[in-house]
């Protein structure tokens, strides 16, 4: 399962309304989807469901019972609000969760416990995150892999961008939690020569790490929120729809690479984002942790190996340059001895009747 977090501590970025829509077009796409509100606002719970006033029941209730020591799980209040589409509703009561849960240990990873029973049932969870940093983001950085940043085209939205990859960046040397963060322009006017020098200043300081999507000024989509309906299902013929169907292409376009690493009839595909790279090697236990001669292939900013590995746990990490790297799409990890974290994969034995052509696993 992908885990992707909408987040900007920057609030009226189009969060909300890029985690409703773009949730909405996976699902069309066939991909079963879960979005988790974490906002105390409640708006994703607003724009997808129409009785979100009479909900007896929201993620609130899930983390308090946690916190008393209750078996609970998103299960218990997942909403279905569409074909392949389920919603973890949120409302003003969550933003009651940092102070209940004061000095608990572990209590930053509430939402990464609840996510990992729901790992097998969708394809993507797509969470909508409050416009601070603080306890309910953490949660939710930490249950995802991959982040989603809105930036709307003005004068402080690189200034807000660049303290929030200052976060990331504090959770991958402090909690070993890496984080993949993509930008994407909301709000977006072609017209004014403003709005595209601040697009391009954007994507000067963000090479790599943008979408080429950008989303367009829409009164559609702001139309479709108050009815409690994505724009996918309000109004084709907007630039709403085309903008955020062209996103949710992007996003499927990056599955062979942001899934990672995966077990195929080929063997263990591992796939590493690493624009203007000179050389990126593979090393870990399946190779003695040798660097020498273990270069992967090139292509385009991605590199890619495939290793033929027998069923065990192995560790491993990439080396970009000469510097070691964990893997960013891996939450799996563990403490490495001279410092810093190895990223784990499993190989597990595959059913005696469910082998590939040569006998190797092909499902891990």
């Amino acid at each position: 399962m992908r885990a992707i977090a909408v987040v900007n501590q920057k609030g009226g970025c189009g969060k909300t309304t890029t985690a409703i829509n773009l949730a909405a077009f996976l699902a069309r796409a066939g991909r079963p989807t879960l979005v988790v509100d974490m906002d105390p606002q409640g708006h994703a719970t607003l724009g997808l469901v129409r009785t979100a006033d009479e909900l007896s029941a929201t993620i609130y209730d899930v983390f308090e019972a946690r916190l008393d020591g209750r078996p609970a799980s998103l299960r218990d209040v997942t909403l279905h609000v569409g074909e392949n589409l389920d919603l973890v509703p949120s409302n003003i009561r969550l933003s009651a969760v940092p102070e209940i849960s004061a000095g608990v240990a572990g209590r930053e990873a509430l939402l990464a416990e609840l996510v990992a029973a729901e790992r097998t049932r969708y394809d993507y969870l797509i969470v909508d995150c409050p416009p601070a940093v603080g306890m309910l983001t953490f949660n939710a950085l930490l249950a995802c892999t991959e982040a989603i940043v809105p930036i709307e085209p003005g004068f402080f939205s690189l200034h807000g961008v660049a303290k929030l990859l200052e976060t990331l960046d504090m959770l991958a040397r402090n909690a070993g939690h890496v984080i993949v963060p993509r930008a994407l322009m909301t709000f977006y006017c072609g017209r004014t020569q403003f709005a595209r020098e601040i697009r391009e200043e954007i994507r000067r300081h963000l090479e790599g790490r943008c979408f080429q999507t950008v989303i367009r000024h829409s009164v559609k989509l702001a139309e479709a929120a108050s009815h409690a309906l994505p724009i996918s299902e309000y109004c084709r013929h907007s630039v709403g729809f085309d903008d955020y169907a062209q996103l949710s292409a992007e996003v499927l376009e990056a599955e062979e690479w942001l899934l990672s690493p995966r077990v195929t009839d080929d063997g263990v595909v591992f796939a590493f984002d690493a624009p203007g790279a000179r050389e990126v090697h593979l090393a870990g236990d399946f190779n003695g942790w040798e660097v020498e001669g273990q270069q992967m292939e090139a292509a385009g900013r991605h590199w890619k190996s495939v290793l033929k590995l027998d069923p065990g746990r192995y560790r491993y990490r990439y080396v970009v340059d000469g510097e070691w790297r964990n893997d960013p799409l891996n939450a799996e990890v563990e403490p490495a001895p001279f410092g810093g974290y190895n990223s784990v994969v499993v190989v597990r034995e595959p059913p005696a009747d469910h082998q590939s052509l040569d006998g190797g696993p092909i499902d891990g």
